[in-house]
């Protein structure tokens, strides 16, 4: 097994989802100091490598299925690249290395987190994947818990807000995720939502991320008074636009890919995060 198809096995990629552990810190103008980000880095690192072992178990539970599609066949699993034997050892063994780093290394309430992340989607991969919203919510759980590890491990308090904006838009996401799958695989699917009702689901998870954005404008408790604020919602505005138009054109696609496949969105996110950073610090 070649370096190559070790990373894509483990969907390296994907490691950016983790960096939502930052988040709190991040958002939090009294905790910003070069120790409170070293404290992050091994959580980051070993919640990474558990999110590999469930990647792994998921696609060898998929891995009929896999075969079918236009993009996942050519994972190694599907592709024949690396034996389920093989993968199923080195899945154990990420996970393993992962909890053991948590349980000694971290406090109950972190660990508390972790596991209920790991046994969630456990029951996912292997019983819950095929119930209508229930895979929805526990996709979209995994990011609201990698939200409370930064807060617990940062000791910072999450807003009701950023909660709820990241629910939000991972269920948006995860929908178009689903309507992928319509369009990528070589024989039709048993799915339990129909194009139909996945289309009003996207519309509908579109507009309440704008509207949580912009009730937010008006909260007293927002983290600066500036423009930015509503600066950022514009932006925020343009890009889940960009990124449902993009779904809408039933390319292959998964979110990683869709982002940086498009210079606008990757463009304009740097101006969101410039946007911000001037409003955190008071540039106006």
């Amino acid at each position: 097994m070649t370096l190559k198809v070790f990373f894509n096995l483990i969907r390296y990629k994907n490691y950016i989802k983790n960096f939502i552990i930052f988040l709190p810190l991040f958002l939090n103008n009294t905790s910003w100091s070069v120790l409170s980000y070293i404290n992050l880095i091994g959580p980051v690192i070993f919640f990474s490598l558990l999110a590999s072992s469930i990647y792994i178990i998921n696609d060898i539970r998929d891995l009929d299925l896999d075969k079918k599609h236009i993009e996942k066949k050519h994972r190694p699993i599907p592709s024949g690249k690396i034996s389920i034997k093989s993968a199923r050892w080195i899945s154990c063994a990420l996970g393993l290395i992962s909890l053991l780093y948590f349980i000694i290394f971290s406090n109950t309430k972190t660990l508390t987190f972790v596991l209920v992340y790991f046994v969630l989607n456990i029951l996912y991969s292997y019983y819950l994947k095929k119930i209508k919203y229930v895979d929805l919510l526990i996709i979209s759980s995994g990011f609201i818990i990698r939200i409370f590890i930064g807060s617990i491990i940062s000791n910072v308090i999450l807003s009701n807000f950023l909660l709820l904006q990241i629910l939000f838009f991972s269920i948006f996401i995860l929908i178009c995720k689903r309507r992928e799958n319509y369009f990528s695989y070589s024989s039709s699917i048993n799915s339990v939502y129909s194009i139909k009702e996945l289309n009003i689901l996207s519309k509908l998870f579109l507009i309440l991320n704008i509207l949580n954005y912009f009730i937010y404008i008006f909260e007293d408790a927002r983290f600066t008074y500036s423009l930015s604020i509503e600066f950022s919602f514009i932006i925020f505005s343009f890009l889940i636009f960009r990124y449902y138009i993009n779904t809408m054109k039933n390319i292959n696609f998964d979110p990683i890919s869709i982002f940086f496949g498009d210079k606008y969105l990757v463009i304009f996110s740097g101006f969101y995060l410039l946007n911000f950073i001037f409003g955190f610090y008071g540039y106006y």
